[in-house]
């Protein structure tokens, strides 16, 4: 299940790395190993989770540390031993497969439809912005990026060891796709990967995965990691970018978000 030099921990370890100073602020270590992921400006249970968490007394600190930021409870467990697990301590009411991908990048062509230029900076320029506050034609989705995921990208700080890109696509039309990679020696983590809600179902998704893929090999890194709903067309489409399944954890949430 995991890939020869990836473990589960080491994606999930990196992953908080790579968030932590935009969308994550920080983690709260508990009993036996167990953790609490947290993000002060976003309420989605992806940013404000637990993990390692397999007895009664885990279960009872996570669940006191998420109600005291005042977030509903959610685990996330690695694999199908702990679904069991937790499913012992409580009936989740919403369960999220995911799939936590890798590639390793190669060399490739520019894709067509557009340039792509490269914002090194812990918060993203104003194109940017432009693509991901309208990757959804839906206007409660855009009001909850405008009212929460943009003001912690915008807040981002600079951290030791950790090199944040931010890659806008433009067509014709101006900024239409965009994308974050967050490098940490050689890993990286490919994030924010948003089209234009206009400008979709034209290959610009996957033309600025390819342009990221193709940074993120020119600045060093081995393996690029990233993280999908499990199965359908999102996965589909990474796989056709050459990630490759490694992890399959599910979220668990207490109540539905």
């Amino acid at each position: 299940m995991h890939d020869a030099t990836l473990s589960f921990e080491e994606l999930r370890d990196a992953h908080v790395a790579a968030l932590t100073g935009s969308l994550i602020d920080g983690v709260e270590h508990g009993p036996g190993g167990a953790a609490y992921v947290w993000s002060r400006t976003i309420p989605d249970p992806t940013l404000n989770f637990a993990y390692g968490v397999r007895r009664p007394d885990q279960f009872a600190w996570a669940g006191a540390t998420a109600l005291g930021r005042a977030r509903t409870p959610a685990f996330l467990a690695r694999d199908d031993a702990e679904v069991v697990a937790l499913r012992a301590l409580f009936e989740p009411a919403v369960l999220y497969p995911a799939s936590w991908m890798v590639a390793r990048p190669a060399p490739t062509s520019a894709p067509p439809g557009g340039s792509v230029s490269v914002h090194a900076a812990p918060a993203p320029p104003p194109a940017f912005e432009r693509v991901f506050a309208n990757l959804s034609d839906d206007a409660a989705v855009r009001t909850h990026l405008r009212r929460t995921y943009l003001p912690a990208l915008q807040a981002a700080r600079r951290r030791p060891g950790l090199v944040p890109l931010h890659l806008v696509l433009r067509d014709a039309s101006g900024p239409a796709a965009c994308a974050s990679l967050y490098l940490r020696g050689g890993i990286a983590g490919l994030y924010n990967v948003s089209t234009r809600s206009d400008r979709q179902r034209r290959g610009l998704g996957s033309g600025v995965t390819a342009a990221a893929l193709r940074e993120a090999r020119a600045r060093g890194a081995a393996q690029v990691f990233l993280q999908c709903p499990a199965g359908g067309a999102i996965e589909a489409l990474y796989a056709r970018a050459g990630f490759r399944r490694v992890c399959t954890p599910s979220l668990l949430c207490t109540s539905p978000p």
